[in-house]
């Protein structure tokens, strides 16, 4: 069984292109080796990064399990705000998408200690049988419900790597203000059928509760979805004794409307009253919205 509790690092690499986009295979290989929170020295350890290769490492470092910026101590100034506003906004935005996604990730972190499966996972482990999958480096799976589609290249920020078989659909949880993403930040795909939690923006884990939860609700063909959600006091060994809470949601069509539903629950931890905020995410990116409150079915207008 795979352990979470000690994180590991790729290495002293170095601040160039190459180790960028040597960071991901590499932190792929350490999750299928039994080490789930893996990550690399972001922005590169020795050498000196510019904004650019900093801003793009913030991007992919922190959808990684393990997302730390490091550096040796003669290297120039590798804080974001060191290579200017460009590069700062990026970095605000990357680190906004990871505290958002949290609740997500630390559902699959639970689930590594429970079954050993990485958190971040090779794109080929979307359909094992796609060959053209198998070398695919500027992408990454987490969990099974969001593709993480980067770019490693200097001169492009797209992925070159192909999508695997499926509807895959773009969702932006941290838009620019204008709408849409940074360009300099990775693709994030949600898989149709699924229903993946996220939480609000937040400067550290603790700043305030999962109110407003968030469930991007992705339905299928048949206009279902499903996903869950771990939850424990974060702090302790409380969740060992019960005191913790897994909770199921599913989403299903009914006439005009998307019914989501708290389908099943499990664990002591008790559970508060909290707004939930539903994102439909249809095909062709058409967006729904409603809300609600958690342990009650949700209407959402199609």
């Amino acid at each position: 069984m795979a352990g979470t509790g000690t994180a590991t690092w790729t290495g002293d690499n170095q601040s160039n292109w190459d180790h960028l986009a040597w960071s991901i295979p590499m932190a792929l290989n350490l999750g299928l080796s039994g080490q789930p929170f893996v990550g690399p020295d972001i922005g590169g350890f020795s050498g000196n990064a510019d904004g650019k290769l900093f801003a793009r490492w913030m991007g992919i470092g922190a959808m990684l399990p393990f997302a730390r910026a490091h550096s040796i101590n003669v290297s120039t100034n590798h804080e974001p705000w060191a290579f200017g506003p460009e590069c700062e906004a990026t970095c605000r935005r990357a680190l906004e998408r990871r505290y958002r996604l949290m609740p997500y990730l630390y559902t699959l972190f639970h689930d590594a200690t429970k079954t050993g499966v990485p958190v971040v996972r090779p794109a080929f482990f979307a359909n094992p049988a796609d060959a053209a999958l198998r070398d695919a480096d500027d992408c990454f799976l987490l969990g099974v419900d969001v593709l993480v589609r980067c770019g490693v290249d200097q001169e492009s920020v797209e992925c070159a790597s192909p999508l695997p078989a499926g509807d895959w659909r773009s969702f932006e949880p941290c838009p620019l203000p204008g709408g849409g993403r940074d360009p300099e930040l990775p693709d994030l795909r949600f898989r149709a059928g699924s229903i993946v939690p996220l939480g609000p923006v937040m400067q550290h884990v603790d700043a305030a509760p999962l109110d407003p939860l968030t469930l991007v609700v992705c339905p299928d063909a048949d206009g279902e979805a499903r996903g869950r959600l771990y939850e424990d006091q974060g702090d302790g060994h409380e969740h060992e004794n019960g005191i913790f809470r897994i909770s199921t949601y599913t989403a299903r069509r009914e006439a005009h409307h998307l019914v989501i539903r708290l389908a099943d629950e499990q664990g002591r931890m008790h559970r508060h009253p909290r707004r939930v905020e539903v994102v439909v995410v249809a095909k062709g990116g058409v967006i729904h919205t409603g809300h609600g409150n958690d342990g009650h079915r949700i209407h959402v207008k199609l």
